[in-house]
């Protein structure tokens, strides 16, 4: 019997899956994050290798009997970054064939029948991405605010606290996103704040998480500075989502746009709105998608478009038997 394994490496965890050809799960696990510009790569090196080897030895196969091995990592943005990560990939896999691409990809396929479509990405950081019906591909460089990119969690949170600070020195409207932060911290003023920051960061991901969803939060509540930072960050999404659509010339199609990450799962909120409301503006005819599988399954029918094989109901039914449904 031949198997695939797919990847979904984050930058801070990566999930493996190994499968039958029909689409059967017979094994996952995760390890840390595998982005390759950690550790100067070495992390993403041991990650990617120490879970395949877990894998074949857990189910008692050898590396001839994998037929493919497809990979979506973050950190894959530029061609410098691709040619790093398969000089990695090929010291690892050696005679599998395999190939990899940037982990939005894998989230657009997780909710799509065949490879055509766009992704709309909103979790810590955001991206972008849309592949047209001649396979001619298009993704942003998410390489931050300053190269063009804004709209993740991250972003939400960083602006919570910016206008937490500016309301405590009244340079902008009052907003209970001061208290709630306070709160969170458990300190009696925001300069108290200020040293969880300055001069040296202490706070965690965790931390940044937190207050992202504060944001939400306080946006339920009516808050108006909270409701601004989410229009703002939705109609962000929106643009450049609309963005690759257009750089492929798929703005007037009937294009199906897949939303993963955090940020985007909730459909009720005014971000969610405002992002629809932007991109439906700009691309009239696209539908919304959400993912059908985990996105290591689309690293599973990535592998499958590369050998030439179909998805069918019984693939998509193995998958569902197995678990990997969202």
């Amino acid at each position: 019997m031949k198997y695939i394994v797919g990847y979904d490496g984050g930058g801070t965890k990566t999930h493996i899956g190994i499968f039958t050809l029909d689409g059967t799960l017979v094994y996952e696990s995760l390890g840390l994050g595998s982005n390759h510009a950690a550790s100067d790569g070495a992390m993403a090196h041991s990650v990617i290798e120490s879970l395949l080897e877990a894998g074949l030895k857990a189910l008692k196969i050898k590396r001839r009997d994998i037929a493919y091995i497809y990979l979506g990592l973050s950190g894959a943005d530029t061609p410098g970054d691709y040619a790093k990560i398969d000089k990695m990939c090929a010291a690892i896999f050696k005679d599998i064939p395999y190939s990899f691409d940037n982990d939005a990809w894998i989230i657009m396929r997780s909710g799509l029948d065949k490879p055509y479509g766009a992704v709309a990405i909103s979790g810590t950081g955001t991206n972008a991405a849309a592949i047209n019906k001649q396979g001619e591909k298009t993704i942003l460089r998410s390489l931050g605010y300053t190269l063009g990119i804004y709209g993740g969690g991250l972003d939400i949170a960083r602006e919570g606290l910016h206008y937490a600070f500016r309301a405590d020195e009244l340079t902008y409207k009052e907003t209970i996103l001061k208290s709630m932060i306070l709160k969170h911290f458990s300190k009696e003023t925001m300069d108290e704040v200020v040293k969880l920051f300055y001069p040296k960061q202490q706070i965690t991901k965790q931390d940044y998480g937190t207050i992202t969803g504060l944001v939400f939060e306080a946006c339920e509540q009516h808050d108006e500075v909270a409701c601004e930072i989410l229009r703002r960050v939705g109609q962000f999404i929106g643009l450049q989502t609309a963005g690759v659509l257009k750089q492929l010339a798929m703005e007037k199609d009937n294009v199906p746009v897949v939303t993963g990450g955090r940020v985007l799962e909730k459909t009720d909120t005014i971000l969610y709105e405002m992002f629809k409301e932007t991109l439906k503006h700009e691309c009239p005819n696209i539908h919304l998608v959400k993912p059908a599988f985990k996105p290591v399954v689309g690293a599973f029918l990535s592998a499958l478009d590369h050998l030439n094989k179909k998805q069918t109901k019984i693939t998509e039914q193995n998958l569902l038997e197995s678990g990997c449904g969202l």
